[in-house]
C-alpha cells in the first residue's frame, strides 16, 4: 500500500498476466537458483494448472514402456513405475521433446494439453527468475529461457532433429534426416539440393527451398571484450551481437516478424549479471547491437558466460 492506495508487487502482476494459480507461484518460489532443465521439467509437471490432468489405469502400460526403454527414448527416466499424474505429464513432456511417436489417442490429446499450457507456465518460469530482486539463479533463469523454447519448438535444446522446425519437415522427413546424418542447419547448408531429395523422398525444387530457408535464417556473432575503465571491485566490458547475413536477410527472411533473441550474461557466483532482449528488427536496421556495461567482479574468478538464445529455433 503506498499514499492509501494498493500496488500490486512484481510477482503479483506476473500472476495475472500469465493466469497463474497461486500454487504455482509458490511453487515457482521453491527454485534454489542453480537448477538443471531436468528438475524444471519436474517443476513444471507438478503444477496446479494440470490438474484435470488425470493418470487412467490403461495408460500405465505404455507410460512405463515409454520410461524403461533400453534405447533412452525418455532423457530422464524416473525411478519405479509411473504412478502420479505428474509423473505421466514429465512422461509425456519428455516423449514430445524427444521427437518419439505416441500412439494412444487419448495420450496424444494429453500431450497437446501439456504443450498448449506448458508455454505458458514455462515463459512465466523464465520471467520471475529474471527479477531484479533475484540473486545466485543464473544457471536456473538460463535453463528456464532453454526450456521455454523447448516448448515452443517441441524439441530438446540439442535435439538432432533440429530441422523439424522448417515448414513442410514433419516426422517421417525429420527422422529420414536424422538417419542422414543431417542434424543441423549447417549440414543442410553444405549438403546439395538433389542429395536431400533422395534422402527425403521428394521432388526438385525441394531441396533447394530447404537449403534457401536455411540460408535466411539469421545468424548471429557475439564477442565480449573489458573495456579500458577497471578497478579493483568493478570492470567495464563491451558486448556486441553481429548479424553475420545482414545483407542476405535484406531481402528475404524465414525468421517470423517477431523473432527475438534473449541475451544472457552471468558470472562466477552464479549471479545474473545482464539481461538483454534483443529483436531482429533493431539489428537490420545496421547490421549490430552494442552495449556498454559496468560488471561487479564477482568473488571466486572473474569469469563471464554469455549466451544468446533464440526464442524459436
Amino acid at each position: 500500500m503506498q499514499n492509501g492506495y494498493i500496488k500490486p508487487t512484481d510477482v503479483g502482476r506476473l500472476m495475472a498476466s500469465y493466469y497463474m494459480a497461486f500454487d504455482t507461484i509458490k511453487l515457482f518460489g521453491t527454485i534454489q537458483g542453480s537448477e538443471a532443465i531436468q528438475d524444471l521439467v519436474t517443476l513444471i509437471s507438478s503444477c496446479r494448472e494440470y490438474k484435470d490432468i488425470a493418470l487412467r489405469v490403461n495408460e500405465k502400460k505404455a507410460l512405463n514402456t515409454l520410461n524403461v526403454a533400453k534405447k533412452h527414448i525418455i532423457r530422464f527416466p524416473m525411478p519405479g513405475k509411473i504412478k502420479t499424474s505428474e509423473m505421466k505429464i514429465n512422461c509425456l513432456i519428455q516423449a514430445q521433446l524427444g521427437c518419439v511417436l505416441v500412439q494412444d489417442f487419448a495420450l496424444i490429446q494429453d500431450t497437446a494439453k501439456i504443450f498448449r499450457t506448458g508455454i505458458r507456465l514455462t515463459k512465466c518460469l523464465a520471467e520471475f527468475l529474471q527479477q531484479k530482486d533475484k540473486r545466485n539463479n543464473f544457471q536456473a533463469v538460463l535453463n528456464a529461457v532453454q526450456l521455454t523454447k523447448c516448448f515452443r519448438a517441441k524439441l530438446w535444446e540439442n535435439s538432432p532433429s533440429v530441422l523439424k522446425q522448417l515448414e513442410k519437415i514433419g516426422f517421417s522427413m525429420s527422422s529420414a534426416l536424422v538417419n542422414a546424418g543431417l542434424t543441423s542447419f549447417e549440414k543442410i547448408a553444405n549438403t546439395h539440393g538433389r542429395e536431400i531429395e533422395l534422402i527425403v523422398n521428394r521432388h526438385p525444387p525441394f531441396g533447394n527451398q530447404m537449403k534457401d530457408a536455411v540460408q535466411h535464417l539469421p545468424k548471429y556473432q557475439v564477442s565480449m571484450v573489458q573495456g579500458h575503465r577497471h578497478y579493483k571491485a568493478v570492470a567495464e566490458v563491451m558486448i556486441t551481437v553481429v548479424l553475420k547475413n545482414f545483407a542476405e536477410l535484406q531481402s528475404q527472411r524465414t525468421a517470423p516478424d517477431s523473432h527475438i533473441c534473449t541475451l544472457l550474461m552471468g558470472n562466477s557466483d552464479n549471479n545474473l549479471v545482464h539481461r538483454q532482449i534483443i529483436t531482429d528488427d533493431m539489428l537490420l536496421r545496421t547490421g549490430s547491437w552494442m552495449k556498454k556495461l559496468e560488471v561487479v567482479r564477482p568473488e571466486k574468478s572473474d569469469k563471464l558466460d554469455i549466451h544468446l538464445l533464440s526464442s524459436t529455433y
